[in-house]
This record gives structure tokens, sequence and C-alpha cells, in this order.
């Protein structure tokens, strides 16, 4: 197993918000920060170790996914007795890898992995049961205010992917 390339992202006062440019207008303007950081550090680390339309697979890791987002679907369940559809599609776990696939044309397969705090090391895991090469992308949000007094290791924004070829010495 190597290492072929990787690409991090941290959220701070400092770090610019996550480039996505490569996904449509249209389509950027609806991601959620998770998926925006996910999508930034999947896309470099494919383009600098892949060929242009290269199909490999991916796994996708998180803790918590689209927490965010599942915390104000579940208020607005609460409040108005319904949510939205939109809301919905996004707070999936699988949202990440999935436009990831659309955007980039990859029709390998994917998966997404969720272990909670055992994620990351269950995500790399399953990256190594691929032959050759896989995206392996691991992607986290802050944690969210009102998670933040039942939890010991709150934490910033984070991203990292990298491309493994499970084929070379």
């Amino acid at each position: 197993m190597q290492v072929r390339t990787q690409a991090e992202w941290r959220a701070s006062a400092e770090s610019p918000k996550p480039d996505v440019s490569f996904v449509p207008a249209m389509e950027r303007r609806r991601l959620t920060g998770v998926e925006r950081a996910a999508l930034a550090v999947a896309w470099q680390a494919y383009r600098a170790a892949c060929a242009e339309g290269e199909q490999i697979p991916v796994v996708f890791a998180s803790r918590w996914g689209e927490i965010g987002t599942t915390i104000k679907l579940m208020q607005q369940l609460h409040a108005d007795g319904e949510m939205s559809p939109a809301g919905f599609s996004n707070s999936v776990h699988n949202a990440a890898p999935g436009h990831f696939s659309l955007f980039t044309r990859n029709k390998a397969p994917y998966t997404a992995i969720a272990a909670g705090a055992d994620s990351y090391a269950m995500g790399l895991l399953e990256a190594q049961s691929y032959p050759g090469k896989v995206l392996f992308v691991y992607a986290e949000e802050a944690t969210p205010e009102f998670y933040k007094p039942h939890f010991a290791d709150v934490q910033a924004a984070h991203a990292v992917a990298m491309v493994i070829d499970n084929d070379a010495p």
C-alpha cells in the first residue's frame, strides 16, 4: 500500500472557504460545509494522483456526517411537523461521495462509513479492501453548539483525502 497524494483542509480564521470551483455554480450553492470540505480535498487528491476520467473507488468516512443539517431538520420537524425534502437529501451520510461521483462522472463504487470515534480507522480499513487505487476521504463539520456540552472532543471542521494504491509495494 502506498499513499500517492494527500490533501487537507481545516477551518480556522485564516483558512479560506474550501475551493469547489469544479462544481457547477447551481449545485455549488446547495453544498453544506462538510460537503464543500470533503469535495475540495477529494478533488485535489484525485487530480494529483489520477488521469483525467480515471475511475477509482471512493471511501468516505465521517463520524457525524451532516449533523448540522440533521439538527436543523429535527428542529424543523418538531416546530412544523414536517421537514424540507431538499434538506433531507443533504442530510444523508452518502451525500458527499454521491456528489463527487456525479461531478467527476466516476462510475466506480463508493462507500460511506460511519463508525463513531473509529470512523477514520474503519474508513482506511475499508479503503484497503479494494485492489488498485482508492480515494479515501474523511470529513467532519465543527461540533454544533447544540452538542458541545455533551462531548469532550469538540472539534473544528476538517477534511483529509488521499489516493491510496493498494497494489504498490
